[in-house]
């Protein structure tokens, strides 16, 4: 695990498709083609919702090649409204104008605690009661920004609006990447970045996130993104990170810039390995804070949280992507070439608030 500069990448599931031009003769290696994200959420707002909204910047309705719906959850299959420069995805209930009222709610939860995957959805266990709902997308273009916010219904016109601020779940953006040594395969990264705070002098709310990696060999399905299915992974083993802070910098630290989470693996490692899993689950920070700058001062250290340093589960995050063995490691002057033809597909993040027609 490293940290990173760069501008911001984008948070929410994702696929990518590989063009590759001028690829010289070498040796066989996996290149990245397609990725995959779902995510459980909690209805934390403190009162019922009746929808869930994902905005994205930067591609348009026609740019959506899959969204997690129909029978699955109570709001089925969603809406997509495409605005200047971007798109919304909006989960609704129903409204009887008659009765004035909306005919779906997700309920306040009674417990936060890690998901087994299909309590979030419809069928699973205490899904009626559980205050949980499971959503994911499949892009064809990069979203330049994405957010993620709960919806609740006003009964006395039937419009909707955002409540409760940002969901403080990332989502990872897959990037392929040159190697620092010209003749080396390129690097997969999986990155997420933290929500920045209001104010830019400060740091960000801190959360842990921990992390929890595996490969299998053969391609993943996004219906397969589910926590308690077994290509997830889930046991102490497999852990590739532990327990890590999580928090934006202030304006004047690195430009603001750098507190991105990255997690890197060169290609050549995967040998014939199809995909790469990997688990992200967000818990609240109790610990302490340092009075003028907002940052977390962790009782031990920022890898090793104390038990009462850990609060509620938010929810988690369940992203894959998928690799091809077929096309060989292009000469260390082709590189550049090769990566021109990578179209990256991003998906969900948070932000702010936004009234709905």
């Amino acid at each position: 695990m490293k940290y990173v500069s760069g501008q911001t990448f984008i948070r929410t599931s994702l696929c990518l498709a590989l063009c590759a031009a001028g690829i010289g003769a070498a040796q066989a290696t996996p290149v990245m083609y397609g990725s995959l994200s779902n995510f459980d959420v909690y209805n934390d707002t403190g009162a019922e919702t009746h929808g869930f909204e994902i905005e994205l910047h930067g591609i348009s309705s026609a740019d959506i090649s899959y969204t997690f719906g129909g029978d699955w959850h109570r709001y089925g299959t969603p809406v997509m409204e495409d605005f200047a420069g971007g798109v919304f995805v909006r989960y609704r209930s129903s409204f009887d104008s008659v009765a004035s009222r909306f005919l779906s709610a997700t309920p306040v939860p009674t417990l936060m605690s890690p998901t087994d995957g299909h309590s979030c959805v419809t069928g699973g266990a205490g899904y009626a009661n559980s205050g949980c709902e499971h959503f994911g997308l499949g892009l064809n273009q990069n979203a330049t920004q994405t957010y993620y916010r709960w919806l609740r219904g006003d009964v006395s016109t039937g419009l909707l609006s955002a409540v409760g601020g940002n969901v403080p779940i990332a989502a990872p953006v897959w990037n392929v990447v040159p190697a620092a040594d010209p003749v080396a395969p390129p690097v997969v990264q999986a990155v997420i970045v933290p929500e920045q705070a209001r104010n830019r002098d400060q740091y960000g709310e801190a959360q842990w996130v921990k992390v929890f990696t595996t490969e299998i060999e053969r391609e993943v399905e996004l219906g397969e993104l589910l926590s308690d299915n077994n290509v997830v992974p889930r046991e102490q083993s497999e852990t590739e990170i532990e327990w890590r802070i999580f928090q934006a910098l202030p304006a004047d630290k690195n430009g603001g810039e750098g507190d991105e989470l990255v997690l890197e693996q060169p290609l050549a490692e995967f040998g014939d390995r199809k995909s790469i899993i990997r688990r992200y689950e967000f818990y609240e920070y109790l610990g302490q804070y340092d009075a003028e700058n907002h940052e977390a001062l962790c009782a031990v250290d920022c890898d090793t949280p104390e038990e009462w340093e850990i609060g509620r589960y938010v929810g988690s995050q369940m992203a894959a992507a998928n690799l091809a063995a077929a096309a060989p490691v292009p000469e260390a002057s082709t590189w550049m070439s090769m990566l021109a033809g990578l179209g990256l597909l991003g998906l969900l993040g948070l932000i702010g608030r936004r009234r709905l027609p």
